[in-house]
């Protein structure tokens, strides 16, 4: 095992346990699980950048938290009443906190909630517990400020860095190429990881970031140009562009390692500006060609902008323009929030199941009866495959945990040595990567916690009973209430990927018209990468190979529509030129499956007759986005 991974586990467990030690201090031992919750929380939101907005975020966390607090409380006062606040509660942190398009952080603030209502607290003792989780909030987001500050410069520097360096060893290694490539769905995942980071450095969910609004422009352009020459023979490209190409990524990377000492000097603008001009008296006018100097003329006008901008200046937003219909609040909740939407038939589920389990486990005064409740939290997942595989790897994980703690505790008999055991367990735990495994060791901690107090024997068989119960129903639930399965994923993030598609195209055409939005255009091209991320993990659940294909197809289709529309929007398009641009637009956004060879043909012909290399690029972007929509069509017909 690697050294430094066990150091930094190491040194991860011993801060966690104390800062449980300290918060449990400050706050009593009954509110010492909400420190945990509060670890959780940290370590899971530390994936998402809140950074640009501390104080707005941190007022929401405060009240997310103060709602579990006093809705607990409600709970365990009338049972009745409980019905409808657990209700309410419930639905509200997993629709929040479950994503359509990310990764779910629901966990630790609904885990955080149960721990409520199984520890109760009175009068007297609640206000120490509002305390407690004003005081976890403010903890979530302190971390955020010291860790994510400058993320975007940080880890999405490398991943940047890391398509400059496929590009460069695409061009050194040519015929070898195949020894040192990353592959395509690498690159992707690079690119998508990146943009992720670029829609959670965002305020008011729309307005980007200096840095962010910049360095996706970097991302489009890299990975259009990767796509580009991944399976091309080289030869064809013409010799200068594929030059001045090398020289682009090169200064990329300089820019990307912040090595604004050891930049060459090369003023990029200059060497564009020459290429131009060598491409116009060649009379370049092969698709290959046309599109890469569209690429590498983003990335030249990328790397000016970048290096003028003052690291100072990252972080300004411009908030002058409003905030478009389609990512204002009406318009997302028209967009996501419907009774098919995963978050919405995951929080019904929830909301639902563990409202019914908690009443049956007040109404019998089930002491053990949180198990109940912990097993569903655990096995009602948002999409009802995994349920299943977590489910088996529950039934599992319940009984040799069990099995293991009452052996360990029937030969050691010290309360030290119990303890030093829970401890272990807790630290092995860091090192499990699979769920089954994990659950051995938090089934091992929680048996043998809570035996620390009473009797092994009899704390497993009642762990071993309610978590049954729990199973059975989340099994029940999983099938029956609101289900949600891996093909209506696909088919939602389909019709998803296809409305933005139109939605892009309609913004080039706006563009022509006169109407800027350029911010929207970035939302829009952000958005398709966290929609291509979930369908690649959908792909993986359902191995649909031709889903796969659909995945990179449309990827190319985008960042086409993307660069056509920071193009026009330098200004390169001619004025007797916009109205037949105008006209092809409107046959992409309205293409259905037709024919396009008499499209195709026709606008070919322009690109021949065309006098300047703009020209010529902006009708090859057309074409190429056409063929990509035609193509696009055909795989979708063979799902």
């Amino acid at each position: 095992m690697d050294k430094k991974l066990i150091v930094s586990k190491t040194v991860t467990f011993i801060a966690i346990i104390a800062f449980i030690v300290v918060f449990k201090l400050m706050f009593g031992e009954k509110n010492t699980l909400i420190g945990v919750t509060t670890v959780t929380a940290t370590l899971m939101f530390l994936e998402r950048d809140l950074s640009l907005s501390p104080v707005r975020n941190t007022i929401k966390l405060i009240l997310i938290n103060l709602l579990i607090g006093i809705s607990s409380y409600l709970v365990i006062s009338n049972m009745y009443l409980g019905i409808i606040v657990n209700f309410f509660t419930l639905f509200l942190i997993s629709y929040n906190f479950c994503y359509n398009l990310r990764n779910p952080l629901y966990l630790p603030f609904t885990l955080q909630y149960l721990f409520l209502l199984a520890n109760p607290v009175d009068n007297q003792e609640l206000l120490l517990r509002i305390f407690s989780l004003v005081f976890g909030a403010i903890v979530i987001m302190l971390a955020q400020i010291l860790v994510n500050k400058n993320r975007l410069a940080k880890s999405g520097n490398k991943l940047l860095e890391n398509v400059c360096d496929s590009i460069v060893n695409k061009i050194e290694y040519k015929e070898q190429y195949d020894l040192v490539d990353d592959g395509v769905e690498k690159v992707n995942q690079s690119i998508d990881a990146f943009r992720t980071m670029v829609y959670d450095k965002r305020e008011y969910n729309y307005y980007l970031t200096e840095e962010g609004r910049l360095k996706l422009n970097l991302s489009v352009a890299l990975e259009n140009i990767h796509s580009m020459i991944h399976d091309t023979n080289l030869g064809s490209i013409d010799n200068d562009i594929l030059k001045t190409l090398e020289l682009l990524i090169k200064e990329v990377k300089l820019l990307l390692n912040n090595s604004k000492d050891n930049i060459g000097g090369h003023d990029v603008t200059l060497y564009m500006q020459k290429l131009f001009k060598i491409c116009e008296e060649k009379d370049i006018d092969d698709l290959l060609n046309l599109q890469l100097l569209d690429s590498m003329l983003l990335l030249s006008d990328t790397i000016k902008s970048l290096r003028a901008l003052d690291e100072k200046q990252y972080n300004i937003v411009d908030r002058s323009h409003e905030i478009s219909e389609l990512f204002s609040d009406s318009g997302i909740k028209s967009f996501f929030m419907d009774k098919k939407s995963i978050r919405f038939c995951y929080a019904m589920r929830v909301a639902i199941s563990i409202t019914i389990a908690t009443f049956i486990m007040q109404y019998f005064n089930l002491s053990e009866g949180r198990w109940i409740l912990f097993t569903l939290l655990s096995l009602i997942t948002p999409l009802y495959e995994a349920s299943k595989s977590k489910t088996k790897d529950r039934v599992f994980a319940t009984i040799i945990g069990s099995i293991i703690i009452f052996i360990l505790f029937s030969i050691f008999k010290d309360p030290t040595l119990r303890m030093l055991i829970i401890l272990a367990t807790g630290y092995l735990n860091g090192y499990a990567n699979q769920y089954r495994y994990s659950t051995i060791f938090v089934t091992v901690s929680a048996i043998g916690s809570a035996a620390l107090l009473g009797d092994v024997g009899i704390l497993t068989i009642n762990r071993i009973f309610f978590v049954f119960v729990g199973i059975v129903m989340a099994i029940l639930a999983n099938k029956y209430i609101f289900p949600y399965k891996v093909k209506d994923s696909m088919i939602q993030l389909k019709n998803m990927y296809h409305e933005t598609i139109i939605n892009m195209l309609k913004e080039v055409k706006n563009l022509v018209e006169g109407n800027k939005q350029p911010t929207t255009m970035k939302n829009l091209i952000v958005l398709t990468s966290l929609i291509d991320a979930k369908a690649r993990g959908d792909e993986k659940i359902a191995n649909s190979p031709s889903y796969s294909k659909i995945i990179s197809e449309r990827r190319s289709l985008v960042a086409n529509i993307y660069e056509l529309y920071i193009w026009i929007l330098r200004g390169e398009i001619k004025s007797q030129s916009q109205k037949e641009i105008l006209n092809d637009l409107k046959d992409l956004i309205n293409y259905s499956n037709e024919d396009i060879s008499s499209k195709v043909a026709k606008i070919e012909y322009g690109i021949t007759v065309a006098k300047d290399i703009n020209t010529k690029i902006i009708l090859s972007s057309i074409i190429v986005i056409l063929k990509e929509l035609c193509h696009l069509g055909e795989l979708n017909k063979s799902i």
